[in-house]
């Protein structure tokens, strides 16, 4: 059994880009695998987002809409601080609030 770990977000201003996230989380010129929903690399009206490092270290982190009025995110990882790190973050950015963690054990 595996542990998943959410926060909520509700930012005030626009998102960081994506890959501003990652350089946060990993360091400047990290190796990762993106997904999303990001019109190009500076986007910062980005709603869905997946990073993940490459190796083999298994760190990703997810993210994804609560709500779009407000906007409200949900990041998700395996990785409490991975979690915590990306929404500490976007938030410092971003301005807005962030929410109670979660631990949701999965199978």
């Amino acid at each position: 059994m595996s542990t998943c770990y959410s926060i909520q977000i509700t930012p005030e201003r626009p998102l960081p880009a994506f890959y501003c996230i990652a350089e946060h989380l990993w360091g400047t010129g990290c190796d990762v695998d993106s997904d999303g929903d990001c019109a190009g690399s500076d986007d910062r009206q980005w709603t869905e987002l997946t990073l993940s490092l490459r190796g083999t270290s298994g760190e990703r982190i997810d993210i994804d809409p609560l709500s779009l009025m407000p906007l409200t995110l949900v990041i998700r990882s395996s990785h409490a601080t991975l979690c915590q790190r990306a929404a500490d973050y976007i938030v410092s950015v971003s301005g807005g609030t962030i929410g109670a963690a979660v631990n949701v054990k999965t199978v």
